[in-house]
């Protein structure tokens, strides 16, 4: 019996790497003879370059650039495939994380790092570029992203723009005569979760602006600024993005870089599936376990348990879920994933879920062997 473990991290407590294992040890408890295979996965933000590297030959790198609020931070991000193709995370440079809560203001944050890591990697000759976009502490369209590769954002007097989402609205000119000479070269594919437009009520600052620190004027203002980058951006590319699917991801990201790469917007776990060959490592299995610390409605936006699962269901492998715990409104998942399981026993405060993690999924997983098993024996 093949047996693919092919789990998302359960984030603060265990890396989907240790997810795998804590699977294996439980299942392997009543299936011992059971051929276990790992595939550890992420969904294209945070986390992505670790998982990557565990499925793939490469490289980490680490980079000094530009923090989201001006100061230096020191980034990780990795060179795959024999230097081929460069793996950034958005986060690692431009990230939420990278901000104490009372600093956070998308109004002058910025994608400048980010950009910066992107250039690197093309000076290093890269084919390929693989940029997930989670985590973001930005509300500037990507506009610090062209800003590093070369583009020059002008006023009216012909300045070039301070960092920020809310200097946008000041923009008059986009200057791209010294961007990057290998720009257009390179494959460039975005690891996006989501489908909203740039702009609007359902666009970057009215939905993840909040979040960042925004007040409700701040996002008007903010909303109202990348829409100005838009228009302006479109007397460049002809194309007006302010309403494409998923260009609202990471503060409107997408849009700035539009502006110097072509790039190819994919669901993250797609993306992740495709560089893990996961189809051929399904090929053979009897069942896929999988899992994330919670399982909701929001698992079915493109998370890891969908992704993975849509992949087994169609080569017709069923799969079973595994949760810390299982959020509100689930029922749709069991078209696609045949159960799901939450780990906590009981109501306990986080810091004793986030301990005992390992031992609670670790007997989860067990039992759901053993009822397996028994199913099994019944039916004989």
């Amino acid at each position: 019996m093949k047996i693919v473990i092919a789990p998302d991290s359960f984030k603060e407590s265990l890396s989907a790497k240790q997810v795998c294992e804590c699977i294996e040890a439980g299942f392997s408890d009543v299936f011992p003879h059971a051929d276990y295979v790992h595939l550890p996965l992420a969904d294209g933000g945070e986390g992505t370059v670790d998982v990557l590297l565990q499925g793939l030959d490469g490289e980490v790198r680490h980079s000094q650039v530009t923090g989201p609020l001006g100061e230096p931070v020191n980034a990780q991000w990795a060179l795959l495939d024999e230097g081929r193709t460069a793996l950034i995370e958005f986060a690692a440079a431009s990230g939420l994380d990278l901000i104490s809560p009372e600093q956070r203001n998308p109004a002058i944050t910025t994608s400048y790092g980010t950009g910066e890591l992107i250039k690197e990697a093309l000076d290093q000759g890269v084919k390929k570029v693989l940029l997930g976009l989670g985590g973001s502490a930005t509300n500037d369209a990507g506009a610090g992203i062209a800003q590093a590769m070369g583009a020059k954002l002008l006023d009216q007097q012909g300045n070039e723009l301070p960092f920020g989402g809310a200097a946008l609205s000041n923009i008059a000119q986009i200057d791209l005569s010294s961007i990057h000479p290998r720009s257009k070269e390179v494959e460039f594919i975005v690891a996006c979760d989501v489908a909203n437009p740039l702009i609007g009520e359902n666009g970057a600052s009215h939905v993840f602006g909040p979040q960042k620190g925004a007040s409700p004027d701040l996002v008007k203002t903010l909303d109202r600024a990348i829409a100005h980058f838009a228009a302006v951006s479109a007397k460049q590319t002809t194309i007006n993005q302010t309403m494409s699917p998923g260009f609202g991801a990471a503060g409107g990201t997408p849009m700035g870089l539009s502006l110097i790469f072509d790039i190819h917007i994919k669901q993250g776990i797609e993306m992740v599936l495709d560089a893990l060959n996961a189809d051929t490592v399904l090929d053979g299995a009897d069942l896929v376990i999988t899992g994330e610390g919670q399982m909701d409605n929001q698992t079915l936006q493109g998370k890891t348990p969908f992704g993975i699962a849509k992949r087994a269901q169609s080569k017709g492998i069923p799969t079973i879920g595994i949760a810390g715990s299982l959020g509100q409104e689930i029922d749709e998942l069991y078209g696609t994933i045949v159960s799901t399981f939450g780990t906590v026993r009981s109501p306990q405060p986080l810091q004793q879920v986030l301990e005992e993690a390992n031992n609670n999924l670790t007997r989860t997983a067990r039992n759901i062997a053993a009822t397996l098993k028994l199913g099994a024996k019944i039916l004989d």
